[in-house]
């Protein structure tokens, strides 16, 4: 298609052709502040929104009419091969390479799905919410008419055929042809990463983004795809990492899916059984595949909001019950689900602002193409998008229902961290109280104790003073006068000390 550009006279107008409404062509990695490139006519009004939809979002007119925006560069692809273009040679791989089931891994390692993504009848496990990844199947390729095929590279995923009974084509030729593709890959290497952004038209930011493990949550549109991520959490309960963040990556392109992590997430393989359980009711494209993962990534945070739902219930109920003895264990109770607590509120955060990012672009496409429809174009191509129009409408009802359940379980979270605190301080409440208690029982002690001293002192010192080895009163009597007198006196004493100490509450 030939781009002309407008021309502009200062003395009035120029014989041009009759001004047709404005479409933007841009120019692959050009960077945004770039000027667009018009097509011999007129400019339309739009706002400010509608004008950066225009500019940012793949889905013009353009894209009907011809394949600059394909997402494969066939070149690119066919030069990785290393094959001709017109005359590709498909490697043959044995059965065993194409599809690696999911085996069930041993008690003492991850925690696995033991159902494959073919399995019809699926049956939850608790336990079993973590696969292994292996150096075999670090590259596994889906599409809802072909099944799925695993490779350790991405050289030999690309050379991979189905079987005959399933076409028979290999990887590279499903994704020239096929409508709906899904490559999940594991653990990337430098290497792979620039030749998978040259074979999909990868922008050098989200490809530095991949490689450096970007940990911020985001949602980015560039020209031919839009890039997300979005993080998880380490599954494995028995690990020492359990419940760190783990990167997660999704580009969505007009016709498929990448999505990249460095740690072995279950995510993809739940939504692989998902989309077999309902591509007979469900149109997946690739815009459901990025809401399935996401929302499956969502749901893997129920069961932890769940059981610390049911710990911060019981910590609030005995705090105020237990007694000195049994509160030994409490304080460790309350700090490790605070832990839980505040990790999920880390986790959480910011997936809300990503879905209504998410949302907004969505809601632009949609008004760009509401927009391209009142241009009337051709037949087809108004099919088309109007087709596109109801899918992306059908998405936008998903991601709004993903940013409900995470505002909620935010809402609970940020409830239990509220109960942790006063549950905490009802703890150091009642621990001072009792501490207070038992001083004061130590002090009551220690009174009678001095008390007593009182009582005793005087008594040793008149004892003394009459069994010294000198004259004293008394000494050279013979009767027992003096004796009697000198007990009489220290019982006397005693009896009023003891009066005295009744009397005052020390005794």
């Amino acid at each position: 298609m030939e781009t002309k550009h407008a021309s502009m006279s200062a003395g009035g107008p120029s014989n041009r052709p009759q001004p047709r409404d404005l479409i933007l062509e841009i120019p692959p990695h050009d960077p945004p502040h770039r000027p667009p490139t018009l097509k011999n006519e007129r400019v339309i009004a739009q706002t400010p929104s509608e004008q950066d939809a225009r500019f940012l979002l793949p889905a013009l007119s353009t894209a009907y009419e011809d394949s600059i925006n394909e997402t494969v560069q066939r070149k690119a692809l066919h030069r990785y091969m290393n094959i001709e273009v017109d005359q590709p040679s498909p490697v043959e791989v044995s059965q065993s390479d194409q599809h690696v089931p999911e085996k069930p891994m041993p008690d003492s390692d991850f925690r696995v799905v033991p159902l494959s993504p073919n399995s019809a009848n699926v049956q939850e496990d608790e336990k079993s919410l973590f696969r292994a990844r292996t150096s075999n199947d670090r590259y596994i390729f889906y599409s809802i008419e072909r099944d799925s095929l695993s490779s350790p590279s991405l050289y030999d995923l690309l050379n991979c055929r189905f079987p005959e009974e399933n076409g028979g084509k290999n990887v590279s030729e499903e994704l020239l042809t096929t409508s709906c593709w899904w490559i999940d890959i594991f653990n990337p290497t430098d290497d792979e990463m620039r030749s998978l952004s040259k074979i999909f038209r990868i922008h050098p930011l989200t490809t530095e983004d991949i490689q450096a493990q970007e940990s911020r949550e985001k949602c980015e549109i560039f020209q031919n795809y839009m890039f997300i991520s979005f993080r998880s959490f380490n599954h494995d309960y028995l690990s020492q990492s359990y419940l760190e963040a783990v990167n997660f990556y999704i580009i969505v392109f007009k016709d498929g899916v990448l999505t990249f992590h460095f740690k072995p997430l279950p995510h993809p393989h739940n939504v692989r059984r998902r989309i077999h359980q309902l591509k007979e009711v469900v149109r997946v494209t690739p815009e459901w595949i990025n809401y399935a993962l996401i929302d499956n990534i969502t749901d893997s945070f129920a069961p932890l909001i769940q059981h610390a739902e049911l710990e911060v219930d019981s910590i609030d109920d005995l705090v105020l019950v237990l007694t000195n003895s049994e509160q030994s264990d409490m304080l460790r109770r309350i700090g490790s689900c605070r832990k839980t607590v505040m990790q999920l509120l880390r986790l959480l955060g910011p997936k809300a602002d990503v879905l209504r990012s998410l949302i907004k672009r969505y809601e632009d496409h949609m008004h760009e193409l509401a927009h391209i429809v009142k241009t009337k174009p051709k037949q087809n191509i108004l099919d088309g998008l109007i087709e596109e129009a109801r899918v992306q409408h059908e998405v936008i009802l998903y991601l709004g229902d993903i940013q409900d359940h995470i505002l909620t379980m935010l809402q609970n979270v940020t409830h239990f961290d509220l109960t942790l605190g006063r549950a905490h301080r009802n703890y150091l409440g009642q621990v001072s109280i009792e501490l207070s208690q038992a001083g004061n029982t130590t002090n009551e002690v220690i009174n009678r104790l001095t008390f007593l001293a009182t009582l005793v002192i005087p008594l040793n010192l008149v004892a003394g003073i009459f069994g010294m080895n000198v004259e004293v009163p008394g000494q050279n009597n013979t009767d027992l006068v003096w004796f009697f007198w000198i007990v009489c006196g220290m019982l006397v004493f005693v009896i009023t000390m003891v009066a005295v100490g009744k009397r005052n509450n020390i005794l």
